[in-house]
């Protein structure tokens, strides 16, 4: 078993660079509790091997805190690779509250002034974990789109192998503007996953993860599926190759697991299924890590391939609509982090990337009016930056972006957002933040003008 963990680690590692934990992940407020700073009180978005590298920070003892103290530490570690087990019938229990107070003219007040956020960890086995998560923090904002639980799964292992069955948000490598083919930005959806080392000939070992969703979508069922494969090829650069499809049928279903999607897609079509049923993306990623703490990133996907000549594709083996995402992260000082990502979608006549197509609407890469893709949407082309200086109790954080059309000639929103975060860490379990936030976005009628203050207190129990 010890072999195996390492193993496993190790094969997180090239994965781990530039892959977020979905927003909702209980590595956020583990975190919280284990290595209680200003930033991750506020829930800074962090990739994977940034929480690889706070695991000494959150494994320090602490005598006086037994029980939960230490099964949070346990469990952080095992969810990053870096435990053989865990102790069976040992949880832990993580709650915060947050409450808001808005400036009279403020244009972001919300009926509610606060939100709470329950976090339940419970390790069923060596190898078993059962997360789930209560909170109105994403519904408050959105409450047709979100519930109260936006996250509930059980991960276990099996030797190198890791299964997972859910429902929650799902998100793959990207920016951290969001990722290009499977994105956390719409609403949680019932899924089963698994990870495993793949050894192929003549290529080497790589990292294989597929996962499985169905769920209702305007009243009818649609099929979500992706599979990617993942290769540090050496010290400094990792390469990572991936597909996804959004169906509105699927015949022979269990085909659709074990084929390439593509191919799955045009052996039912040539069945007289026809077309405008399955939605095919692919993704190609390049990360290059510099030193420990930066990275340069690069994303290109395709939607909508032309086959060529032997499958039926009349001589057309160019990509139709394609995204693309390019991104720095440096860490110019220890106090400070600097991301900068540029972000290209195209647009055509008929909707562009992630877009219908002149098909049935929920043929569109959308879920509840949300992108299952980077949330820019389609017909975009945007720049987004984020800044962030932490020293002992005090967090600064900058957050903007602005897009515009990627073809002036099609429609889309244009315009900007900026945020601004002010933290204190008043005692080790709380954060006091000053908030400001300003947006102009316009399509063709009035625009979404906003801008406002507002406080912001957090408090972790």
């Amino acid at each position: 078993m010890k072999a195996w963990g390492l193993a496993l680690w190790l094969l997180l590692l090239p994965a781990a660079a530039q892959q977020l934990p979905v927003r909702d992940d209980s590595l956020y407020d583990l975190l919280a509790r284990l290595a209680p700073t200003s930033a991750s009180l506020a829930r800074t978005p962090r990739s994977m091997d940034e929480f690889q590298r706070m695991v000494p920070f959150a494994l320090q003892e602490e005598p006086d805190r037994e029980g939960q103290y230490k099964a949070s530490q346990e469990i952080f570690r095992w969810r990053l690779g870096q435990a053989e087990r865990l102790e069976p019938l040992h949880g832990a229990l993580i709650a915060t509250l947050d409450g808001f107070g808005y400036t009279a003219n403020s244009d972001w007040a919300t009926p509610a002034k606060g939100t709470y956020r329950v976090v339940g960890l419970f390790a069923l086995g060596e190898q078993a974990l059962l997360e789930m998560v209560w909170s109105d923090d994403a519904r408050r904002e959105n409450p047709s789109a979100f519930d109260a639980m936006p996250l509930a799964r059980l991960t276990f292992r099996t030797g190198e192998w890791e299964w997972q069955l859910g429902r929650a948000n799902l998100r793959w490598a990207g920016g951290y503007s969001g990722a290009l083919l499977v994105n956390d930005a719409t609403s949680p959806v019932p899924y089963a996953r698994v990870a495993f080392p793949m050894r192929l000939p003549l290529i080497g070992e790589w990292q294989f993860e597929q996962f499985y969703a169905q769920f209702e979508q305007d009243g009818q069922t649609v099929w979500w599926s992706g599979r990617r494969f993942t290769r540090a090829l050496n010290a400094r650069w990792s390469l990572s190759a991936a597909e996804a499809f959004k169906a509105l049928r699927l015949p022979s279903g269990a085909l659709s697991q074990l084929a390439p999607y593509y191919l799955y897609q045009k052996w039912m079509s040539r069945a007289e299924i026809g077309s405008g049923w399955f939605n095919y993306l692919a993704e190609i990623g390049v990360i290059y890590q510099p030193n420990a703490t930066d990275r340069l990133y690069l994303f290109w996907l395709i939607d909508d391939i032309r086959a060529p000549d032997f499958l039926g594709g009349r001589g057309a083996n160019t990509p139709r609509k394609v995204a693309t995402l390019l991104g720095i992260r440096l860490k110019p000082t220890p106090d400070t982090r600097l991301i900068l990502e540029g972000v290209l979608i195209d647009g055509t006549e008929n909707g562009g990337t992630y877009g219908a197509a002149g098909h049935d609407p929920r043929y569109a890469y959308f879920y509840k009016g949300l992108p299952m893709g980077h949330p820019f949407g389609a017909n975009r082309r945007g720049l987004y930056a984020r800044f962030e200086w932490e020293r002992k109790r005090w967090f600064i954080a900058l957050e903007g972006w602005n897009i515009g059309r990627f073809h002036n000639f099609l429609p889309g929103e244009r315009g900007y957002q900026f945020d601004l975060q002010l933290g204190y860490q008043a005692t080790p379990t709380s954060l006091l933040s000053l908030r400001y936030r300003t947006r102009h976005l316009r399509e063709t009628d009035l625009p979404d003008a906003r801008c406002g203050w507002w406080l912001q207190w957090s408090q972790r129990f």
